[in-house]
């Protein structure tokens, strides 16, 4: 008899849940819309890492004149993925440093990465990250 009231019960909650249930953006959508915004493959191997540890990122956060690659809004922390393609003239280097000047004085902590960095040694990388972010 007990066991009727109960699944009685189960099926009641069940059917309540969906009846209640108002969907906004389910919460699979908003990550893989986030996903959807990284700019190289090395955002999205970085994205989907700190996704599956727990952390709510965002991406291609704006800041003044400047985008965020990753974000961790909670912690103020700023990731930048650095591909060699992209990252490695002299001018670029400096633009990089004006960002990162730029990112500090309005708040974030930036942490930039090497595509080499999140390919071959991301479990480093998400230690640096989770230290950051303990701080």
């Amino acid at each position: 008899m007990v066991e009727y009231i109960v699944f009685a019960g189960i099926l009641l909650a069940g059917l309540l849940a969906f009846v209640l249930y108002k969907p906004g953006q389910p919460v699979l959508d908003s990550i893989s819309a986030e996903r959807n915004r990284c700019e190289s493959h090395i955002e999205r191997r970085l994205y989907d890492a700190l996704v599956s540890n727990g952390y709510v990122v965002r991406t291609q956060v704006p800041c003044g004149r400047y985008s965020i690659d990753l974000a961790i809004p909670s912690f103020k922390l700023a990731i930048e993925c650095d591909g060699k393609a992209y990252h490695s003239s002299p001018e670029q280097k400096a633009h990089d440093k004006r960002k990162n000047a730029f990112l500090r004085k309005n708040g974030w902590r930036v942490l930039r990465f090497s595509g080499r960095q999140i390919n071959r040694e991301l479990s480093n990388v998400l230690y640096r990250i989770k230290k950051e972010a303990n701080n």
